[in-house]
C-alpha cells in the first residue's frame, strides 16, 4: 500500500495530469467523432470517396490488428463486391498510404499501413485518434473506479467525455461496421456516465451530474440505472418530488413499451426516497484524514453560532460537503441572501426580477441559491431550479426546455391555458410539456434569434407565474447561445409578473465568453436586473465555519491560516478542514493541499483555454512566497502583459499587486500550488516577466492592493467588456 504525503497525494503519483478544454487541446490526427478527418500540419487532408474513407475507419477500428482481405471486402462491399474487388481495395489501400501513411501528420503523428498475410494492418498511436485517446480514458477511470478512487475516477472520466464532440463515424454510419463500433463506444460511454455518477456521489459533487443525468435519462429510458442515478441525484439537490415522478414516469414508459415492471433496484430507490432513507446520500467517510472522525459527528457536538443562518438538513451538500452530514453555517453571505429574498418580494407584488449571480468556482453560489430557494419554499413559493449541463452537443434552449418540462408537470393547468399556436411551437422543442403534439409533426427551426420560440417560451413561463415562481439557471456559462438569447428578452417581458429568474454564473466564464458578456450587459441595463457578485469570506465568517466544524477551542493562529490558505474561498476551506488532522497547527495548513480540492481545481483548469493555462504555468513560478530579483525586474521592464494574463485576471485566477509594482500573482495559493504540481515547467524568462508586468497597462491599475482583496478589486480595474 502506498503512503500519502501532507498535502493528500499518494507517494509516487505522477504529476501534469491538467489538460486545456476541447476547444484549447490540441486536435488528434485523425478524428472520428462527427464526420472523419485526418489533418496535416497545413490542414485537413481529402480522403476522397466514402468507400475509401470506409476501408480508413475499418482499418482504425481494428488498428494493431490484421483484417483479411475478404473480410474487408465483406465490409466495404455489403450488398456485394463487384468483379475486381481485390484490385480496387488494394488501390484504395496504396492512396491511403501514400497520403496517411507516408508522411507526418498533424501533431507529427507518424501512421503505418502495412501488408500483414492475410490482410492489412494499420499501426496508430492512440494519442493521435481521438476515439482511441476516448477509449483509454475511459478504460483508466473505470480502472480507478474498481481500485475505490472517486477522485481520479470523476477527473478521467470527465477527460473523456468531454472529448466526445459528436457520435463516431457519423459520415459512415450506411456501413453495417462503422455503425456497430458507434453503438460500442456509445455504450461505453453510458458506462463512463454512470461511473462518473457514482464518483459525483460519493465526492459529493451530485448537482454537477445531475443536467447530464435528466439527459441520458431522456435518451435512454429503458436504462434503468441511469434512471436510478437521476432519481438518487434528484433527491440529493432537495428535487424529492422530480424524483417520485421521474419513478412514475420511467414505471408508465416499461408497462406500455415493453408491458414489463420496474426492476428491483428501482423499485427500492422509489421506496428509500420515500421514506428519506439515510442510504441515499452515501458516506464519504473514505476520503476523511486517517483518523478523523466524520464530519457529521463534529458538527453534532458544534452547533453553528447562534443568529447566523444555517440551512435545512438536506440529502447532500454542494462542493463537496460530507453527503447526509449537517452543512456549514452559511457563513458570511447574509445581505446576498436578504437581496434575493427581496426580489421574491417584489415578484409577489407584480414586480418581476431578474438576478445575476456571480463568483468564482467554489465561492458559494450553489449553496447561497439552495438556501434561497429553502426559504422560498416554506414560504409558499414554488422554486424550479435547471442546471445547464458541460456539453458542446446540447440541443438549442436546453436549460429553459427543462424548466418547461418541470413546470408542466407541476402546473399542467397553466399549460393547457396557453393558445393553440404556443403549445406546438413549445411541442418542437419539448414534447413533454405540450398534451396535445400533433403526430408526425415536425421539429420547427430554434436558432439563437428566433423570435417566435422567444415568445412562446415567455408566454409560457408568465403563465406559470399567474402565481408567483422563482426559476433558478444555474452554470449559465456553459449554456448555449440560443438560450443566452432568451435570456434579455424574457427579463424584459417579466418586468411587470410575478417571476423571478435566478442566474448563476462563474467569474471567468462571464469575463472570458463575450456572448456571455454582452447577454449580461443587456440584462443589466433593464430597470428590474440586478447582480450580486459572491467575494471571498471575511477572516470573522472563516472563523465561523471553522468553528462550527471543530469546536470553539481553535486557536486564532489556526483560523488565519486557514483563511490564508483557502484565499477566503468556502469550498477551499472546507476541503482543507476535512484533510486537517486534530491534532494540526498553523504551520500544518501552509503545506496542505487536499486530494478532493486538488481533484476540483484540476477539473476547473481542464476547462480552461489553452493560453489561458500556459499563461497560469508561467505565473505558478512565483508568488507571495517566490523570491524576487529586483536584476528581474530591469531585464523585463519592457514586457507587456499578455491578452491571456489580462484574461485571467478578468476572471479571478490571477492580480497585481502593489509591491513590486505590476507583479502578477495567484489570487488562491492552493490554485498555484496545483498548477505548480501538475503543470509542466516553463522557462524562467516566461516566469519572471509573468512576475514582473511592467507599469501603465490595463492589469497594472490596482497597484495599492492587498493580496486579500485582490479578485475583488482586480475584476474592477479591469472590468467585463459588455
Amino acid at each position: 500500500m502506498r503512503g500519502t504525503t501532507l498535502s493528500g497525494r499518494p507517494a509516487g503519483d505522477a504529476p501534469h495530469r491538467i489538460r486545456t478544454s476541447a476547444a484549447g487541446a490540441v486536435p488528434a490526427a485523425i478524428t472520428a467523432f462527427g464526420t472523419m478527418t485526418v489533418r496535416l500540419p497545413g490542414g485537413p487532408l481529402r480522403l476522397g470517396p466514402p468507400r475509401r474513407r470506409a476501408v480508413l475507419a475499418l482499418l482504425l477500428i481494428n488498428a494493431g490488428k490484421t483484417v483479411p482481405v475478404p473480410s474487408m471486402i465483406r465490409s466495404i462491399w455489403e450488398s456485394g463486391p463487384p468483379d475486381h474487388a481485390v484490385a480496387t481495395l488494394r488501390s484504395y489501400v496504396s492512396r491511403l498510404r501514400g497520403s496517411v501513411a507516408t508522411r507526418p501528420l498533424h501533431g507529427g503523428a507518424v501512421f503505418r499501413l502495412e501488408y500483414c498475410s492475410p490482410g492489412y494492418v494499420l499501426h496508430a498511436a492512440p494519442d493521435h485518434v481521438d476515439v482511441m485517446r476516448f477509449e483509454r480514458t475511459v478504460e483508466q477511470g473505470l480502472l480507478a473506479q474498481r481500485h475505490g478512487e472517486p477522485p481520479e475516477t470523476f477527473a478521467l472520466l470527465s477527460e473523456a467525455l468531454r472529448l466526445w464532440t459528436a457520435p463516431p463515424f457519423e459520415d459512415l454510419v450506411g456501413y453495417e461496421f462503422a455503425a456497430q463500433e458507434a453503438a460500442r463506444l456509445d455504450n461505453l460511454r453510458l458506462a463512463a456516465v454512470e461511473a462518473r455518477a457514482e464518483a459525483a456521489f460519493a465526492l459529493g459533487r451530485s448537482e454537477e451530474v445531475l443536467g447530464e443525468l435528466e439527459t441520458e435519462a431522456a435518451r435512454h429510458p429503458l436504462r434503468e440505472r441511469l434512471v436510478c442515478q437521476l432519481m438518487r441525484a434528484q433527491y440529493r439537490n432537495g428535487r424529492q418530488a422530480d424524483a417520485l415522478r421521474q419513478f412514475e414516469h420511467t414505471r408508465q414508459y416499461l408497462a406500455d413499451e415493453l408491458g414489463a415492471d420496474a426492476s428491483p433496484e428501482l423499485r427500492r430507490v422509489h421506496e428509500e426516497i420515500l421514506r428519506h432513507d439515510p442510504s441515499l446520500t452515501g458516506p464519504v467517510s473514505s476520503w476523511r484524514a486517517p483518523g478523523r472522525p466524520p464530519a457529521t459527528a463534529r458538527s453534532a457536538e458544534r452547533p453553528a453560532p447562534p443568529g447566523e443562518p444555517v440551512p435545512a438538513a438536506g440529502p447532500c451538500g454542494p462542493w463537496g460537503e460530507p453527503a447526509g452530514g449537517d452543512p456549514a453555517p452559511l457563513a458570511g453571505r447574509r445581505n446576498e441572501l436578504r437581496r434575493l429574498l427581496a426580489a421574491v418580494e417584489a415578484g409577489h407584488r407584480g414586480d418581476g426580477r431578474t438576478v445575476l449571480v456571480v463568483g468564482e468556482a467554489g465561492v458559494g453560489k450553489t449553496r447561497l441559491v439552495r438556501e434561497f430557494g429553502r426559504r422560498c419554499r416554506e414560504a409558499g413559493t414554488d422554486v424550479i431550479t435547471v442546471h445547464c449541463p458541460r456539453r458542446e452537443d446540447t440541443p438549442p434552449y436546453w436549460p429553459w426546455i427543462q424548466a418547461l418540462r418541470q413546470a408542466a408537470a407541476r402546473r399542467p393547468d397553466a399549460m393547457a391555458a396557453l393558445p393553440d399556436d404556443t403549445r406546438r411551437l413549445l411541442a418542437s422543442l419539448a414534447p413533454e410539456p405540450a398534451p396535445e403534439r400533433a403526430a408526425g409533426a415536425a421539429p420547427q427551426p430554434a436558432g439563437p434569434g428566433r423570435f417566435e420560440v422567444h415568445d412562446a417560451v415567455s408566454q409560457a413561463l408568465l403563465e406559470l407565474a399567474r402565481r408567483p415562481l422563482a426559476l433558478v439557471l444555474e452554470d449559465v456559462q456553459w449554456a448555449d447561445a440560443a438560450s443566452l438569447s432568451l435570456l434579455p428578452f424574457l427579463t424584459g417581458q417579466s418586468a411587470q409578473s410575478r417571476l423571478l429568474l435566478v442566474v448563476t454564473s462563474r467569474a471567468f466564464g462571464l469575463a472570458d465568453d463575450p456572448a456571455l458578456r454582452t447577454t449580461r450587459a443587456v440584462v443589466l441595463q433593464l430597470h428590474n436586473a440586478e447582480e450580486i457578485r459572491l467575494g471571498v469570506l471575511a477572516p470573522p465568517d472563516t472563523q465561523r465555519i471553522v468553528t462550527a466544524a471543530r469546536g470553539e477551542d481553535v486557536s486564532p493562529d489556526l483560523c488565519a491560516a486557514l483563511h490564508e490558505r483557502s484565499g477566503g474561498n468556502p469550498y477551499f476551506l472546507r476541503g482543507l478542514l476535512e484533510a486537517l488532522p486534530d491534532t494540526a497547527t498553523a504551520d500544518d495548513v501552509h503545506a496542505l493541499v487536499p486530494a478532493m480540492v486538488r481533484e476540483v481545481i484540476i477539473e476547473r483548469l481542464s476547462g480552461l483555454p489553452a493560453d489561458v493555462l500556459a499563461e497560469l504555468d508561467a505565473c505558478a513560478g512565483r508568488g507571495p512566497d517566490g523570491p524576487h530579483d529586483p536584476a528581474e525586474d530591469r531585464q523585463l521592464r519592457g514586457w507587456v502583459p499578455t491578452e491571456a494574463t489580462r484574461r485571467a485576471v478578468r476572471g479571478g485566477l490571477l492580480a497585481v499587486e502593489g509591491t513590486p509594482p505590476g507583479r502578477v500573482a495567484f489570487v488562491h495559493p492552493l490554485v498555484r500550488d496545483v498548477v505548480r504540481q501538475e503543470l509542466l515547467p516553463t522557462g524562467p524568462g516566461h516566469r519572471g516577466a509573468c512576475s514582473s508586468a511592467a507599469t501603465g497597462t490595463d492589469c497594472c491599475a490596482t497597484g495599492d492592493l492587498t493580496h486579500g482583496r485582490a479578485r475583488r478589486a482586480a475584476l474592477q480595474a479591469v472590468p467585463p467588456l459588455p
